[in-house]
């Protein structure tokens, strides 16, 4: 199977470009134009917080047994593991639940913040998830509407 060298997505070429990031899968990094570096950025910071999913559900799996009743945790990791495929394929289910469970994770880490100074970082951190999968290229990117860029 052949992945598009900039979305690194399956290379399901439309009139030439990837159907994912809307980028000529032959351009080197150097050749590309503003609006493809920035489709480029965008697709890669999706897969970034795909992985950051991926190591949530690991480390869910690992913590679910260290407390009383697991079943909390292995949801949390069934979540991630299910937005972590589904951000790594650029569906747009995943970029509809992403966008909502961050928005979640942001308002639990706002209301607990008296609990700590470490709800700053989970507050930092939906809001990281959040631009880079909530802006409006990699919207773009989810409903696979990019222009073919010239």
């Amino acid at each position: 199977m052949n992945r598009c060298r900039h979305c690194l997505g399956k290379a399901e070429l439309r009139n030439g470009h990837c159907s994912v990031c809307g980028i000529d899968p032959e351009k080197t990094p150097s050749e590309l134009s503003g609006e493809e570096k920035k489709a480029r950025f965008h697709a890669r910071g999706i897969l970034l917080v795909a992985a950051g999913h991926f190591i949530g559900t690991v480390c869910g799996l690992i913590l679910a047994f260290q407390f009383p009743s697991p079943a909390p945790m292995l949801l949390l990791a069934g979540i991630n593991l299910a937005l972590g495929l589904g951000l790594a394929r650029y569906s747009l289910w995943a970029y509809k639940g992403a966008t909502v469970y961050y928005f979640l994770i942001g308002m639990v880490n706002v209301i607990s913040i008296q609990q700590g100074p470490v709800h700053l970082a989970g507050i930092a951190l939906a809001l990281i998830a959040l631009y880079l999968v909530g802006n409006g290229t990699s919207k773009a990117i989810f409903e696979r509407r990019l222009p073919e860029m010239a």
